[in-house]
């Protein structure tokens, strides 16, 4: 998947609760996800429809798993 990058300033709190839910992710995840990772994930869900998610998690969990092996 092509992706353009995007610069997003945030306040202090929202950064913190960014790093919290990335700490939250880890368990789920198996790694601690980047800030970036947490923000496209955010985005996802307020944004796509439901079919569209899972759409995009089946291309970045194949694209994961391309990676790792």
């Amino acid at each position: 998947m092509d992706r353009l990058q995007i610069n997003v300033r945030l306040p202090q709190e929202l950064m913190e609760s960014l790093d919290k839910r990335r700490m939250e992710l880890h368990g789920t995840m198996g790694k601690i996800p980047s800030r970036s990772d947490v923000v496209r994930l955010a985005l996802e869900a307020y944004l796509l429809p439901a079919a569209e998610k899972t759409a995009v998690a089946q291309k970045r969990s194949a694209g994961s798993n391309r990676r790792s092996s």
